[in-house]
């Protein structure tokens, strides 16, 4: 009798730990198939966010070229709010050969502070100089808007925050999704410019101008360090 007392015992631990080694399994499974959604999410969301930033980037380009985003000039259609009289070609004909060193030397086409503490038609657009006064790259001091922790700000001479432009401030374009609806709960994305004519460039005898645009877009995650953010740079030159 107590051999078949000592069985039951047995067979009843056995089970007990079959038991508990299932539940552990059957934990680790559901962890890992949480981890895979969460880390599927965040690439979505960079994924978004990466589209946006492409976006701006062309739509900068648009605000280089005084375009609206339907490619109409924005000095014919009244774009609202404009660029400063003379920043921008008014007409086709000027458009072809506009940006020059003469036109990008222009005082009110950039800023080293980018326009901060101006009104909107001023902002966003720097001097090739900019980086140099901000003490950093003038990226990281700007304000991008996303609740950023520590919030940016430039060390140099400028010592502030400097302002960047939302995407299709300047030309007119619709903040609409890959869907073709509007984002919810997505912060539009934003630009600035700097301007670097030839000369800056150690190019002398030439008319170029280029035109380094940062772009931010953002995701719908929003933690204590800001939303979830990709920036892409790229050249642009108008001729």
């Amino acid at each position: 009798m107590n051999h078949s007392h000592q069985q039951k015992g047995f067979v009843l631990v056995t089970a007990l730990i079959f038991l508990i080694v299932l539940s552990s399994l059957g934990v680790m499974a559901l962890r890992g198939s949480l981890f895979e959604e969460r880390m599927s999410a965040n690439d979505r969301d960079r994924a978004l966010a990466r589209e946006y930033a492409e976006m701006a980037l062309r739509d900068a380009e648009r605000d280089v070229l005084g375009l609206r985003f339907d490619g109409q000039l924005c000095a014919l259609v009244a774009c609202n709010p404009l660029r400063p009289d003379g920043t921008r070609p008014k007409t086709t004909s000027e458009a072809a050969n506009f940006w020059n060193t003469d036109t990008a030397t222009n005082p009110e086409v950039a800023f080293a502070d980018g326009g901060r503490g101006q009104t909107t038609p001023f902002q966003g657009v720097f001097t090739y100089n900019a980086s140099t006064e901000c003490g950093q790259p003038v990226w990281t001091g700007a304000d991008w808007l996303d609740n950023a922790a520590p919030a940016r700000a430039c060390a140099g001479t400028i010592a502030a925050a400097v302002p960047t432009v939302a995407y299709g401030q300047f030309t007119e374009a619709p903040f609409v999704g890959p869907d073709g609806n509007a984002p919810q709960g997505v912060t539009p994305p934003r630009y600035l410019i700097e301007v670097f004519p030839a000369p800056s460039l150690l190019q002398s005898k030439s008319q170029k101008v280029f035109f380094r645009i940062t772009a931010v877009g953002f995701g719908r995650t929003s933690g204590p360090n800001g939303r979830t953010s990709v920036t892409l740079q790229s050249i642009f030159s108008p001729a």
